[in-house]
């Protein structure tokens, strides 16, 4: 029992000795992620091919004055934080509701270092979480200006109050060349 005990301790002291290392590089390989679980269920995020049939809505908080919304069909396909800046690709978040919580006019926004030629760095626009539901959203490179890489975020806010907040890494496709081509046989318009 004597020998068990001060096993945990040496195996505890050592892993201490190691934390501040490991988060500093916890921290450049899977950034900040948070979500309110009084209010969500469930929460996921990562890579997103385009599918299916797309539709502009109007969204004045952003760049172009719309959106692009696709079809129901889209899901996360990969879970990461980091994302290849290939056009083409998205990344997003989808979370689920409890049962009979609905909420309308959630403010989605996405934070990203400035577009090329410009200083817009934010992007807002309204959706609705409803339960039994895929709630995602998500950002997808179709632009040239787009095509930035850097610290993205994708936050969703209800009323004041964060629901979530989910940082993305976007890097240059050749440090991650299995994800690079992962939409590559998608639908990319």
């Amino acid at each position: 029992m004597i020998r068990t005990l001060l096993n945990a301790v040496v195996t505890i002291s050592l892993l201490s000795l190691n934390t501040p290392a490991q988060a500093q590089h916890l921290d450049s390989v899977a950034p900040d992620l948070i979500f309110d679980e009084r209010i969500l269920s469930r929460i996921d995020y990562g890579l997103v091919c385009p599918s299916g049939t797309a539709k502009k809505l109007a969204a004045p908080d952003t760049h172009l004055g719309f959106i692009t919304q696709r079809d129901q069909r889209q899901r996360i396909e990969h879970t990461t934080q980091i994302v290849p800046l290939s056009k083409g690709i998205g990344f997003g978040v989808d979370v689920q509701l409890p049962e009979g919580t609905e909420l309308r006019d959630v403010e989605i926004s996405v934070f990203h270092p400035p577009y090329i030629g410009t200083d817009v760095t934010e992007e807002s626009w309204q959706s609705d979480l409803l339960p039994h539901a895929s709630n995602l959203n998500f950002f997808m490179f179709e632009f040239p200006f787009e095509m930035v890489a850097g610290d993205w975020a994708l936050q969703a806010s209800h009323q004041g109050t964060l629901l979530y907040s989910v940082n993305f890494k976007v890097v240059d496709p050749s440090h991650i060349p299995n994800l690079s081509s992962y939409c590559s046989g998608a639908l990319l318009s």
